[in-house]
């Protein structure tokens, strides 16, 4: 303790020399910079969402058409969800990048996607095994796993007009 004591001391007194040879004042206000005509025109270009959203898209749909040839399958109702998550995003990053009047077939594929999962879903698909009959209204899960594909398509289409 008695060690201790004389080390903060001079701890407590070297801090406050630091302060006191600042030459700062405490109501300073920090520099300001402006932003370089690159930066400024990096910041003016749009987002690209066939890019942002490319790898997401695959990452999500890898296997789904695999998984959905049973649309029973918990695989699938997995599948379905991770990649209508996504598109989910998308429609946000839609909506704050012009809207549908920027993306018009990203839209339109969204839209049936959005459909499909609906009738996916009303028709409880998802662990009742009369899905996996070939004349049942669950093979829409295919608008949403092939669909995962069309939307990279018609997003990077999008962004180049």
């Amino acid at each position: 303790m008695y060690r201790t004591l004389p080390a903060l001391a001079a701890v407590l007194l070297l801090a406050g020399a630091a302060v006191a040879c600042s030459d700062e004042k405490p109501d300073a206000k920090p520099p300001t910079r402006t932003a370089t005509p690159k930066e400024k025109a990096a910041a003016a270009e749009p987002k690209k969402l066939g890019d942002v959203y490319s790898a997401k898209l695959d990452a999500v749909s890898d296997g789904a058409t695999a998984h959905c040839q049973s649309p029973s399958s918990t695989a699938c109702g997995n599948d379905i969800g991770a990649i209508m998550i996504v598109v989910s995003d998308i429609e946000k990053d839609i909506d704050a990048n012009g809207g549908a009047s920027n993306y018009p077939k990203s839209t339109q594929q969204i839209a049936k996607m959005r459909a499909a999962q609906e009738e996916y879903d009303n028709n409880g698909c998802e662990g009742d095994p009369g899905a996996d009959d070939p004349n049942s209204d669950c093979w829409g899960s295919a608008t949403i796993t092939v669909g995962a594909t069309i939307l990279t398509m018609t997003l990077q289409t999008d962004d180049l007009t």
